[in-house]
C-alpha cells in the first residue's frame, strides 16, 4: 500500500519546523521525518537518510519547498534518479510539482537549475561586496573585543613576572587563548 511520506528540515536548531510539519500533515502525510540540519553536501542529516530508507515502491516523498531537498541541480538530479529507481514519486507543495507526471519532472529540473543559479549569484554578489569593502579599507569579521588598553595592561603584568597567565587573563577580563595571541612572550 503506497504512502505519503513527509520530510521537513530547517537549517539551524533555533528555526521552527511547525509550519512545514503542519503543511505536510494537511497534505495527508502518514509519516513525517524532520530535523534541524544544514542542506550542504556532506552535512549530517540522519532523518533524511532514515526517510530515504523508509520509502517503498509506490510511495510519494512530500516536501514543502524544493530547498529542503538539496542545494544544487546535480544533487537534485541524483535524488530524482534514485527515487525513480525505487519507483517513488516526489511532490513539492509550494511549487505544485509532482514528478509522477512528465510535466512535473520538467518543472522540477527547471526549478532546480534556477535555484542553483540563484545561490551562485548570491555568492558572487557577496564576494563582490566584500572585495569592494576591502578596496575601501574595511575588513569583515568580528570586531576586536580585546582593547589596546587591555593589551598594554596584560603585557605590563606579564613583564612583572608575578602572576600566571591565567591570573593575568582573569585580571584583564579575557581568555588565556586571546591573551597568548597578544602577549609578547620572552624568556
Amino acid at each position: 500500500m503506497s504512502q505519503l511520506i513527509g520530510y521537513a528540515r530547517v537549517s539551524t536548531p533555533d528555526q521552527n519546523l511547525d509550519r512545514q510539519i503542519d503543511e505536510l500533515r494537511a497534505h495527508g502525510c502518514e509519516r513525517i521525518f524532520s530535523e534541524a540540519a544544514s542542506g550542504k553536501r556532506g552535512a549530517d542529516r540522519p532523518q533524511w537518510h532514515a526517510c530515504l530508507a523508509h520509502l517503498r515502491a509506490g510511495d510519494t516523498l512530500v516536501v514543502v519547498e524544493l530547498s529542503r531537498l538539496g542545494r544544487n541541480t546535480g544533487d537534485l538530479g541524483r535524488l530524482l534518479d534514485h527515487l525513480d529507481e525505487q519507483r517513488v514519486g516526489l511532490r513539492i507543495l509550494n511549487l505544485g510539482v509532482d514528478t509522477a507526471t512528465p510535466a512535473g519532472r520538467l518543472v522540477f529540473t527547471i526549478v532546480g537549475a534556477v535555484a542553483a543559479m540563484e545561490r551562485e549569484l548570491l555568492v558572487e554578489r557577496t564576494q563582490s561586496g566584500l572585495a569592494a569593502a576591502r578596496a575601501r579599507g574595511r575588513v569583515g569579521g568580528r570586531r576586536r573585543s580585546f582593547t589596546s588598553a587591555q593589551e598594554r595592561e596584560a603585557q605590563r603584568l606579564y613583564d612583572l613576572r608575578q602572576l600566571t597567565v591565567d591570573q593575568i587573563a582573569s585580571a584583564v577580563g579575557t581568555s588565556t587563548t586571546t591573551l597568548y595571541r597578544y602577549l609578547h612572550v620572552h624568556d
